[in-house]
Formats: structure tokens, C-alpha cells, sequence
């Protein structure tokens, strides 16, 4: 397949691939690899791609593109064409797994929100036994906020958070318990319910609530914090409507599970995971991104980036940057209510000992009030591309 970078965007790479400078014209000869990635789509239906550090707008109608990719410079002048080289047959096929996730995924919350009625209602009583086993394995492997106050307790958390639930099978000494898994027990879970007879009654009796559509852990987009689903406002006697939204919640949560597997990216450095709490009535999911920057020319490490979001009902939506480079920490919070930034800047100097005895140096620590807007200016409209 042939791109041909098109429009004003064009212009840049034009110039480039003209040779305007000596380093534009090595890096832009015939015959040069050049990363790519799809960043979205115009308005007028021309492809938004990111190709060796620039935005292009490229014709490609008809012709699905993968998520990244890698291109060949085919001709140079005004109008250069790029050959699109063939992906492995690991990217394909995380592709494609990306593709049938996405319509069934949705955040953890609405599962969630099931799990803590049936913790509070004399209807799990009556659900079947190995129902009830099921729930309680899913409702042990989630992790609580106190374990994550210590390194070996953060570890934990994320080890048994699903995304790595192979990579354990896979490996024979490996420590770390699957049926303590939350993917493992989601997958238990999902075999239980496929074993009760599902009635049309049971559908029509099916407990009413707001549907929360939760935006997919992509690592082009930014995180966003999800906060607590609406309780649930039915007859609390009604196990069969219950169990036909567990068949749902428990399909969307184990979609997003893999999609987090799917975006993780360990040769590249980065790993997306969401870690459900058990929180105070009910349950929240801290979301994580943490990534590996190469080190620059001279430095003997590159920098480590951890981003995260959570939205307990006690503090409102937080998120966070936390950028660790040698022994030198810097932390960015944002808060969406002005009395959680007073809690979090009370916290500094707490902060800054614990770093201090683990010989680690606060370089930087701000906390602002309001949710960051996403550094990427294409995220909303890749989501759409890609849903």
C-alpha cells in the first residue's frame, strides 16, 4: 500500500524530504524506515499519522491502517510517497484483538457497583453456591488501599491486577498465585455464570441503573479517573436480574483487561494497568501508565514516568505524574475539588522524608486544582477513530 502525504501538513515533510537541511535530507532519503502511528482522522476523511516525529495528513481511503507501523520513503519532491512495510504477525494479531475488544469494553466500576449491593443485600443468600464462590474469589482478589502504602504491597497489586495473568502461567517458578488474580477470577467468574440458564424473564427482571460508558485504557490517550457507578436502584430480591448484569459487567471488564494487555508495550517500555480497591462502601480502580524513557547521550539511565487517576468518593478525581530520573523525584498532582489540593499539600512534607530515607531527592512537587487537560490534542478524535 502507497500513502501520499497531502494538504498543509504535507508542506512540513515537503521541505524535509527536499533536503533543506543536510540531516533532513539523510533522514529523508529514498529508501528510508520511518516510524508511524495513526493519530486520527481530519474532517475532510484524510488520515491523521505521526511519521518520524511529524504530522501528516496522507491519503489512505479504504485501507485500514494498523495502530503503528513502519513506512519506506518511496519517492522525495512535493508530493513524496511512502510505502506502508508490513507489520509481524504479533502486531496483526494484537490488532485485531484490539478491534473486537473495543465495542465490548467498559470500565471496571459497573461490575464493581454489583459486587458491593451483593456485599450489603440478603439476595446473594440466594444465588447458587457456585455462583457465590465465584464472587468471593473475584471479591479476594482485589486489592486493598492499605497494601498499597508499601513498595512490596504496590508490587503485589499490580502483579495480581490481570495484566501479566499469562506471563505467571507461563512461567513455572514464578511466586505469584493466578487464582489470586483478578483477570484469573473475572475468567472463573464468566465459566460460572455461562453454566446458569439464562430465561428471558430473568432479562426482563434485570434490575434498572445509569449506564456509565467508561473511554478505553489506550496509550495514546490520556488516563481518565473513574469514579463509582450509581448504586443500584431495584427490587433487592431479584437474583435473576442480578446475574444477567453480571454477564454484562463481567464480559466489558474482562474486554478492558486485555485491552490493557494489548496497549502494554514491555520492548518499548511501557505497561498499562488498572488495579480495582476495596474502598470505603464500595470499590475504586487506580489507573496506571508506567513507562521507560530511554536515557539521552551521556546519561547512564533514562528517566521512569508513572502517570495515574483514581476518583474516590472521599477525594473527588486525582490524577498524577511522577518522574524519577537517578535519585531525583518529581511529582505533579492535579485535584478536581480545592479542599483535596489543601489535603495533598499538607501531605508534602510527609512526602519529601519518605523519599529522603529511600535517598531519593524531591526536586519538584506542585499540586493544582483541576483535572489536566490531555497533552495529546488528537486523543479525543483517535477515539472515535478507533471505536
Amino acid at each position: 500500500m502507497i500513502i501520499q502525504p497531502t494538504s498543509l501538513a504535507a508542506q512540513l515533510w515537503a521541505g524535509a524530504a527536499a533536503g533543506t537541511t543536510a540531516a533532513a535530507a539523510q533522514s529523508w532519503a529514498v529508501g528510508t524506515l520511518l516510524a508511524a502511528r495513526v493519530l486520527g482522522q481530519t474532517d475532510v476523511g484524510k488520515v491523521l499519522l505521526d511519521i518520524g516525529g511529524m504530522a501528516v495528513e496522507a491519503d489512505a481511503a479504504g485501507t485500514p491502517l494498523p495502530q503503528q507501523f513502519q513506512v519506506r520513503v518511496m519517492t522525495q519532491g512535493a508530493q513524496p510517497q511512502l510505502e506502508v512495510v508490513a507489520g509481524n504477525t504479533d502486531e496483526r494479531v494484537a490488532m485485531q484483538g484490539l478491534r473486537e475488544r473495543l465495542p465490548q469494553q467498559n470500565g471496571y466500576s459497573q461490575l464493581l457497583s454489583v459486587l458491593s449491593a451483593l456485599a450489603r443485600r440478603p439476595v446473594a443468600r440466594v444465588l447458587p453456591e457456585p455462583l457465590r464462590t465465584a464472587l468471593a474469589t473475584l471479591e479476594a482478589s482485589i486489592s486493598k488501599p492499605a497494601e498499597l502504602g508499601t513498595p512490596e504491597g504496590m508490587k503485589q497489586a499490580i502483579a495480581k491486577s490481570g495484566a501479566f495473568l499469562e506471563a505467571h502461567l507461563a512461567a513455572p517458578h514464578d511466586p505469584a498465585p493466578a487464582n489470586d488474580d483478578f483477570k484469573a477470577a473475572l475468567l472463573a467468574l464468566r465459566r460460572t455464570l455461562a453454566d446458569i440458564p439464562q430465561t428471558r424473564q430473568a432479562m426482563i427482571q434485570a434490575p434498572s441503573r445509569p449506564f456509565t460508558d467508561t473511554p478505553p485504557p489506550l496509550a495514546q490517550r490520556a488516563l481518565v479517573a473513574q469514579p463509582r457507578a450509581a448504586e443500584l436502584l431495584a427490587d433487592e430480591t431479584n437474583a435473576d436480574g442480578l446475574v444477567s448484569h453480571l454477564r454484562t459487567d463481567v464480559r466489558a471488564a474482562l474486554a478492558r483487561v486485555e485491552i490493557t494487555q494489548l496497549e502494554s508495550q514491555p520492548q518499548a517500555g511501557l505497561w498499562m494497568v488498572e488495579i480495582p480497591l476495596a474502598g470505603v462502601r464500595g470499590y475504586d480502580v487506580l489507573q496506571l501508565r508506567i513507562e521507560e524513557g530511554k536515557p539521552s547521550p551521556g546519561e547512564p539511565e533514562g528517566t521512569w514516568t508513572v502517570g495515574f487517576a483514581i476518583d474516590p468518593p472521599t477525594l473527588g478525581a486525582v490524577q498524577g505524574e511522577i518522574q524519577l530520573r537517578g535519585l531525583r523525584v518529581s511529582v505533579r498532582l492535579w485535584a478536581q475539588y480545592p479542599e483535596t489540593v489543601g489535603r495533598l499539600e499538607n501531605a508534602f512534607t510527609t512526602l519529601r522524608r519518605v523519599l529522603e530515607k529511600s535517598n531519593l531527592q524531591l526536586d519538584h512537587f506542585a499540586c493544582m486544582h483541576g483535572l489536566p487537560v490531555p497533552t495529546s490534542a488528537y486523543s479525543a478524535v483517535l477515539l472515535e477513530a478507533r471505536a
